[in-house]
């Protein structure tokens, strides 16, 4: 059986061996395919040719430790979790927009957690990048966003540097570059959920 759904539409999926979940933006009962993607052109091939797929890394003294954290800008949703728990870390406003020399180890460390796309990981001292995930199962449909998954396998090939097979975020809007993986274009289309179809 699939996982439940949370977060902006809730369903109890119990009892159900399958469900399709609408990936181009179209469906008139979203988050549910009802087949508009025959009609609108849509197409699930990914745009590898404009993908930002380079991590960048920020490193700065947390509590006289170092602590690096990664960010790849193609696996970014938008969901501005980052922002909302520690905008002294995390100021796009700033240069650079990550500074993790402003913030305690506990917060960065929430932050990690709370990344719905695994766009962040976190490094401290000689330690490897982490995602700081949890062992909940789960899919959440963000309002006019992706859908967020949590340890939920998926058999596609998991374009982004350093992604994270545990937690990551698909395409709702059809407008991805990265499909099926939501790169953010949803937020830059000031797509809707009561749009009628992908540009």
């Amino acid at each position: 059986n699939p996982p439940n759904l949370k977060g902006s539409v809730e369903a109890d999926l119990t009892g159900k061996p399958k469900v399709a979940l609408c990936r181009c933006g179209a469906s008139a009962n979203k988050p549910f395919c009802d087949g508009t993607h025959t009609k609108v052109g849509f197409t699930s091939a990914p745009d590898r040719s404009r993908l930002r797929n380079t991590p960048v890394n920020y490193t700065g003294q947390v509590n006289g430790v170092e602590v690096t954290v990664s960010y790849t800008p193609v696996l970014c949703t938008h969901a501005a979790q980052c922002q909302a728990r520690a905008v002294a870390v995390f100021n796009p406003k700033q240069k650079p927009w990550i500074q993790p020399e402003n913030g305690t180890l506990d917060a960065i460390i929430d932050v990690m957690a709370a990344c719905p796309s695994g766009a962040l990981r976190v490094s401290v001292g000689d330690q490897p990048a982490q995602h700081m995930t949890t062992g909940d199962v789960g899919i959440a449909v963000e309002k006019n966003g992706p859908y967020h998954v949590t340890n939920v396998a998926l058999e596609a090939e998991f374009n982004g540097a350093g992604a994270s097979r545990a937690k990551y975020s698909l395409c709702r809007c059809g407008l991805s570059k990265n499909k099926p993986f939501c790169d953010g274009s949803h937020h830059d289309a000031k797509w809707s959920d009561d749009s009628a179809k992908p540009d």
